[in-house]
């Protein structure tokens, strides 16, 4: 497994991990406190910046090749899925309300910090999802 894989897994295991542990908090604040306090459960997608340590964690070694121009192709393809998921969320939060809502209606600016923290966690998530996957889920005679 290469430091670009092992980057990736670390991007989908914390991203995964604060996503379930804020629906899981966000349920049971629900039932304690109410919805507008419940939010509070987001504070557990702070999990997922840990994942901006992993190219610290993993760092290059020395000596060795960085990147081939097949791992620069297939980061190349994952940075495209991500992007356009990001796209897609965006686009899909500035159209579902106007069609829900109507032209005419109004919506806070409150969302706009929710809309930008769903887009980059999601072309995080499908970028590193995107690498594992054209990477194979199995090693192929690579040696870490």
């Amino acid at each position: 497994m290469n430091r670009v894989q092992k980057i990736a897994w670390s991007f989908v295991i914390t991203i995964s991990v604060a996503f379930l542990l804020s629906c899981i908090a966000i349920a049971i604040l629900y039932f304690k406190v109410g919805m507008p306090k419940a939010l509070a459960g987001l504070g557990f997608m702070g999990i997922a910046g840990l994942g901006g340590f992993s190219p610290l964690i993993f760092q290059t070694d020395k000596g060795k090749v960085a990147l081939d121009e097949r791992d620069s192709l297939i980061n190349r393809r994952a940075a495209l899925a991500g992007f356009g998921t990001s796209y897609l969320l965006v686009g899909l939060a500035c159209m579902i309300p106007f069609f829900i809502l109507g032209p005419k209606a109004s919506i806070s600016v409150i969302w706009l910090p929710y809309i930008f923290g769903v887009a980059g966690l999601g072309m995080f998530f499908v970028h590193s999802v995107a690498i594992l996957v054209q990477y194979g889920r199995r090693n192929k005679g690579e040696k870490s």
